[in-house]
């Protein structure tokens, strides 16, 4: 994928939070871009909005979130509450997916309906290729499974959810599945690679590709 000059994590967060409001984002690249995401999600929680977390690679990290919640503690949310820790953490609903059927099954088709029943427009999934990349998964499988996830991504950006999604970059012996990535960035409104620079990350801009 093409690369672009480097983005202010403010202004891509910008972007995603301003119209439309339905959007499909991916960062990925270190294992920085959990921790970029995980902010991301903590500021729409400020502006009093509940956020859904689909985690696939166990790096949800509730600490980081507690921190960020009692430095805020005390502060006034859009709608005139009090900011405090509870108010935060109650509004961020976690699920996790440890195999490829898993993950499907909740972006498919628990996903969709949890989102509507909450109110939740916004949407941080870690590592949905991960458990796809396992060998005991057949290929075909993996494949028809992330098509039909595919499918209920853009139905989620139809109803005006944001999605963003956070991948740690791989390197796989399987030619096969290391094309399951690019498929994916397909349907991307846009895509950020994360990188580590001098000892700070860097967030540069990529044009999806058109084909798998």
């Amino acid at each position: 994928m093409t690369t672009g000059p480097h983005v202010p994590y403010t202004q891509m967060m910008q972007q995603f939070k301003s119209a439309p409001p339905g959007k499909l984002y991916c960062l990925h690249g270190t294992g920085g871009v959990f921790r970029i995401s995980l902010a991301a999600a903590a500021h729409v929680l400020l502006g009093g909005r509940p956020v859904t977390l689909v985690d696939g690679t166990n790096r949800f990290d509730v600490y980081f979130l507690a921190e960020f919640a009692r430095k805020h503690a005390g502060g006034v949310h859009p709608d005139g509450r009090r900011i405090t820790p509870e108010s935060l953490l109650d509004n961020i609903f976690v699920s996790r997916a440890f195999t490829c059927y898993q993950m499907e099954a909740v972006i498919t088709e628990r996903l969709p309906l949890f989102v509507r029943e909450r109110g939740s427009p916004v949407v941080i999934i870690f590592g949905l290729l991960d458990t796809f990349y396992d060998d005991q998964a057949p290929l075909f499988q993996a494949k028809a499974g992330l098509e039909r996830i595919l499918g209920a991504l853009r139905r989620l950006r139809q109803e005006n959810v944001a999605v963003l999604l956070a991948s740690l970059d791989v390197k796989l012996g399987s030619k096969e599945r290391n094309g399951l990535f690019p498929h994916l960035m397909t349907v991307m409104d846009r895509v950020y690679r994360v990188v580590e620079d001098a000892g700070s990350q860097r967030i540069l801009p990529e044009i999806p590709p058109e084909i798998f």
